[in-house]
């Protein structure tokens, strides 16, 4: 493992924090993620030719997470041979983002399978100086191209750097403090000055979800909470498809949200906003359950999602319910079980700081790829599999000093 191949997970990682950096030149929002890929995948083809052979993932949970995408891409293929979805469409979406989504977690897995303790948290430690680099010096360019949705959002109240959304910068600013807690040690003061600052200057709904996530995270790593963490990782898979069935019942949420709404509606409430595409997802899932699954990333070809005004329909665990249809009852115990392995290695590691802090960046990898869109969740994907890296190199390395 070369030294270049091993910090391709870097760029993985920069996917969010650079993802609106492109605007700069008015070149469009999230491009960032795009051209990033884009130089990945170059990486990866020299790669492949100077190594002459593909490996395959060490872990059998990790083949098994490419199996589903591999799943996902045959549905794919029949939905565009029997016309579920538009042809064009459907190759396009087959083209540029099931596929790239099996290559790039296939790379994500066996470059962070293979990487050691010290490499591990390594990359993360400049991820994290990295993203906060990027955040202090994105003020410096806005006058450059001082356009909406740049760096400042809603006419400058809130804040996200080279980010594209306040979601983004969220999760990314609240792994960043966990990744140099892990180092320096956490503290419950600098955590609360972190959560202010998130709070004031993003404003984002997704908030208070990070914040009390991954508050409990840190408990559960502390206490050792084996039991605990397991309903606790069901219920963050369980959150949004539970708000998709039954959002009429959830306007009660308004009283959370840190901008003005006027109902809770599409047209008052940016928090609805944020919701409603997991209530079509969980319609979809419902009407279509014993139909033949429509296959990953085709949910907005869906003829459903496309009677509704153009909206589009899922977000994370919620569009892949509605895209594997009943072959997602599964699939979701499959990633409970992924999860919960990661958390019970994380438990078992004597250092009581390691556990929060490791244990708190799972549960917003978790949180993040349940609630954003599939490709942006790369980001999070690569965190939690250097997390699972981390956690097995640490419980392997006690085993063998203390037999």
């Amino acid at each position: 493992m070369t030294f270049s191949i091993k910090n391709i997970l870097i760029f993985f990682l920069l996917m969010l924090p650079l993802a609106n950096f492109p605007q700069l030149f008015n070149l469009g929002e999230d491009l960032g993620s795009i051209y990033i890929s884009i130089f990945i995948f170059i990486i990866f083809c020299f790669w492949v030719m100077s190594d002459g052979n593909i490996k395959l993932p060490t872990r059998k949970v990790n083949k098994i997470l490419l199996s589903i995408i591999m799943i996902g891409i045959f549905l794919d293929i029949i939905a565009i041979i029997t016309s579920t979805v538009p042809i064009q469409e459907g190759i396009l979406v087959l083209l540029t983002f099931s596929l790239p989504k099996l290559l790039f977690l296939y790379l994500i897995i066996i470059i962070a399978e293979r990487i050691s303790l010290n490499q591990a948290s390594h990359i993360i430690n400049i991820f994290a100086f990295l993203m906060i680099l990027s955040v202090l010096i994105s003020p410096l360019f806005y006058p450059l191209n001082p356009i909406p949705e740049f760096i400042f959002y809603d006419g400058g109240s809130r804040f996200a750097g080279f980010h594209f959304e306040l979601v983004n910068f969220s999760f990314s600013i609240l792994i960043g403090f966990f990744i140099f807690s892990l180092r320096y040690k956490f503290s419950i003061l600098f955590l609360l000055l972190v959560l202010i600052f998130l709070y004031f200057l993003a404003s984002s709904n997704a908030f208070y979800p990070f914040a009390l996530l991954c508050i409990f995270g840190a408990l559960i790593g502390k206490f050792r909470l084996k039991l605990t963490s397991r309903f606790f990782i069901v219920g963050i898979l369980l959150l949004t498809p539970i708000i998709g069935l039954f959002l009429d019942y959830f306007e009660f949420l308004e009283i959370f949200a840190l901008r003005e709404t006027t109902s809770f509606s599409l047209e008052g409430s940016a928090l609805f906003i944020r919701l409603y595409p997991w209530a079509l997802a969980m319609e979809h899932f419902i009407g279509n359950f014993l139909s033949l699954p429509i296959g990953l990333g085709m949910l907005n070809l869906s003829p459903f999602i496309e009677d509704k005004s153009n909206l589009f329909g899922g977000t994370g665990i919620t569009a892949i319910i509605a895209e594997y249809g009943f072959l997602s009852v599964p699939i979701f115990y499959f990633f409970y079980q992924y999860f919960r392995l990661i958390a019970q290695n994380i438990l078992q590691i004597p250092d009581a700081n390691s556990r929060i802090c490791l244990m708190a960046i799972l549960t917003l990898c978790i949180t993040y790829i349940c609630i954003q869109s599939g490709f942006f969740n790369l980001t999070a994907w690569c965190l939690c599999i250097i997390v699972q890296t981390i956690s097995i190199k640490i419980f392997s390395e006690k085993n063998k000093y203390n037999p």
